[in-house]
This record gives structure tokens, C-alpha cells and sequence, in this order.
């Protein structure tokens, strides 16, 4: 197992932030503003190597295992309810860190192979006091897949929300040349193989955090050359190289001895990026689509800049949130009050506006950030996002 000290961790921040810093208040300061998943991690092993943090800190890092046991405990009682259900990261990375230091943890994810079963687990956990915060909606592998987001309030007004994520698709690329995923490589029945993947999934989401090299170092330092051929075997099947020699780039300037993936990195980059293209190119049967997709992921992303922030304005308020659908986009779905259910999911254009009627109630689909409340057609919006009103 890997140990890590806060020599480890300062230096992992300082490249990742770019910044320097000496005294425990400005490392904690650049952490809490830059990087807030790494602050468990490190009081918790300030704590481990003696330092008195304090009742402050002292609190708030009891608060984090309190979290931590909190999400333990409902991962035990969802794999006895529903054992096909597929965890990704969370508690799998969480402990393999050593022990007494502290994985942030804000929600758990888990992957449905069966949909049914997710509309299952969803009433359940709704009906034991969870509520439906928001959830995505998307056309992949020639169905309709659901990302549904629950949360839960904490005995503490204070504290964030509990979160768990329930979808049909284990792994989300930028859906151009890396294409959503409704199934899992058989590599990716050891956990190690999976959580490697699902982190760099995530980079089409987000640049590489801290807690990303802290999460790649303790899932392969050590690891054998038959785990590390596996993880390179399914990186190669998934055409994540790019990612990979990205996340290995920087454990290679991190304090940590991380043993890089087999082959030859260069030419494996050169093929994961051949591939891409050729699936691009596959999917020039739909140059708007492509297009369209490209502009939300800029958006969703937060790289779109000015031109591509109005491209996607204009092009977004002209299409209908059915056409954004089969154009390939995400819609973002909003859950809206009283008893829309129906016994499978239903799509109808309803006012205006997409309605999802599902097992567990209704939602309004939109493919921006707002919806106009008057679509909802006199109904209460019941989930987090943004009304825009007109008066």
C-alpha cells in the first residue's frame, strides 16, 4: 500500500495549482479555493503525523468520516438490495487509502446494467426519504439512458447534502470520438482496471485534480504487471491513451512512484487518436448532431469562450428539446411535483416543452441550463435548477 505524507500532498497541489505556498494557513487557504476534494485528505494527515488541528478543523474532519460511514453503511445495504448494481470509484478508491487518512467523498455512483432495476433502486431510496434533485436523459446504443441524481439532506443543516447517482451507462466520453458507454469491458470486472477507467473518463469533464493523482497513485502503485497489462488492455479497448499519457505525465512530476501502463505510449496515443477520428467520421451521417454536441460539451465544460457560448445560444433556441434529443445531446431533465408516474418511461411534448413520465414521476426536459416556467403548465418544479420567469 501506498503511503503518503504531507510532504506528498503540498507538493501534488502545488502542481496542480501552480502555486507555493509555506505555512499550513496558505496551503489550506490554495486547497479550499483550488482544490476542495484534497482537504480531507490532508488534515487528515496532518492529524496522523501529529499536527493539532484545533476544534475547528478537528470538527469538520470528523464530519468527513461521519460522511464517509454515512455512505459505507448505504453501499452495504444497496449491494445486499441490488448486487448487480456496479459502484464506480467512491468507497472502491477510498479504501485503498492508508489508514487514518480521509477520502472527500460527495456521492456514491453506481451503474444499472438492467434499467429496470435503476427505476428500482430509485423508488426505494425515494420512498426511504431521499429526493429527486435532477437527472439527465440521453440516446445511446440505440436507447433512451438516465443518469438520475438523489440527495439527502444531513442531520446537520450546515453540511452538504448526501448524494448518490444512479445511470444506465457506466462511462461518458465526449460523445464525437469517444462514444457513451452502455457496457463495461470484461477487463473491468477487477476494480483496480475499472476506477483507473472511470477516472479518466472524467477528464471529458474536467481538468486532472489533485485528488485524481492521489486516486491513480493508490490504485497502482505496487500493482503487478499482469493488473497493469490488464489496465493497459482495456485504456487500449476504450482509446483512452491521450488521457492516460496525460494523468501519467504528471504522476511522473508528482513525489509518487507510480509504474506506468505497458507499450509504447507514443504510438498507443497515435491509435486512440486514429480511432477517434474514424468514429467522427462514422458519425458525419449527422454533421449537426456532431456539431451541436460539440458546442454543448464546450459549454458543459466551460471552454467554449465567446463565439461558442453564442453559437450555442442561437443554435439551442431554435431547436425543439426533441430535436435536441435525437440530434445526440444531453437534456437536462427537471423533476417536477405530483403524480406523473407511469409504469415505463413515456416521452410526450406536452405545452411547449418534452415531458419524461416514469416510474418514479415526471420531469421536464430542456437542453440549456433554464427552463421558462411557463412550460411547466401550471406544475411546481420539485428539483435544483434554475427558473428563468417572465413577467
Amino acid at each position: 500500500m501506498i503511503e503518503l505524507t504531507s510532504g506528498d500532498l503540498e507538493e501534488v497541489l502545488t502542481l496542480v495549482t501552480g502555486q507555493q505556498e509555506e505555512t499550513p494557513g496558505e496551503i489550506l487557504h490554495v486547497a479550499r479555493r483550488e482544490q476542495p476534494s484534497l482537504v480531507a485528505t490532508l488534515l487528515s494527515v496532518w492529524e496522523r503525523e501529529g499536527r493539532d488541528l484545533g476544534p475547528g478543523l478537528s470538527h469538520e474532519l470528523r464530519q468527513q468520516r461521519a460522511r464517509t460511514d454515512f455512505y459505507r453503511g448505504l453501499q452495504a445495504g444497496l449491494g445486499r438490495a441490488w448486487p448487480e448494481a456496479v459502484p464506480l470509484k467512491g468507497l472502491e478508491v477510498a479504501d485503498r487509502y492508508p489508514d487514518a487518512l480521509v477520502r472527500y467523498m460527495n456521492d456514491l455512483d453506481y451503474w444499472f446494467p438492467r434499467r429496470d432495476r435503476l427505476w428500482e433502486a430509485a423508488g426505494t431510496l425515494l420512498a426511504d426519504g431521499w429526493s429527486m434533485h435532477t437527472a439527465t436523459f440521453m440516446r445511446a446504443g440505440g436507447e433512451l439512458q438516465f443518469l438520475l441524481s438523489l440527495r439527502r439532506l444531513p442531520e446537520d443543516p450546515y453540511a452538504l447534502p448526501y448524494g448518490i447517482e444512479l445511470s444506465t451507462t457506466p462511462l461518458v466520453g465526449d460523445r464525437i470520438g469517444v462514444p457513451v458507454r452502455t457496457a463495461l469491458p470484461a477487463l473491468c470486472a477487477d476494480p483496480v482496471v475499472k476506477n483507473l477507467v472511470a477516472l479518466l473518463f472524467e477528464r471529458f469533464e474536467q481538468p486532472y485534480r489533485a485528488r485524481d493523482l492521489v486516486d491513480a497513485a493508490v490504485l497502482l502503485t505496487g500493482a503487478s504487471r499482469r493488473l497493469l497489462a490488464s489496465c493497459a488492455l482495456a485504456v487500449h479497448e476504450l482509446a483512452l491513451w491521450p488521457e492516460y499519457a496525460e494523468l501519467a505525465a504528471l504522476l511522473e512530476e508528482s513525489p509518487f512512484t507510480v509504474p506506468r501502463l505497458p507499450g509504447d505510449e507514443r504510438v498507443l496515443v497515435r491509435a486512440s487518436r486514429m480511432w477517434r477520428r474514424a468514429t467522427a467520421v462514422g458519425g458525419l451521417r449527422r454533421p449537426f448532431g456532431l456539431a451541436v454536441t460539440a458546442l454543448q460539451n464546450g459549454m458543459v465544460g466551460g471552454s467554449a469562450g465567446m463565439l461558442g457560448r453564442r453559437a450555442w445560444d442561437a443554435v439551442s433556441r431554435r431547436m425543439s428539446p426533441r430535436a435536441a434529443l435525437d440530434a445526440g445531446l444531453s437534456l437536462f431533465a427537471l423533476p417536477v411535483e405530483g403524480d406523473h408516474r407511469a409504469e415505463r418511461v413515456t416521452l410526450a411534448e406536452r405545452g411547449g416543452a418534452l415531458w419524461a413520465y416514469t416510474p418514479v414521476g415526471g420531469f421536464v426536459l430542456v437542453h440549456g441550463d433554464e427552463i421558462d416556467e411557463e412550460l411547466l403548465a401550471g406544475e411546481k418544479a420539485a428539483g435544483g435548477m434554475r427558473e428563468e420567469a417572465h413577467g
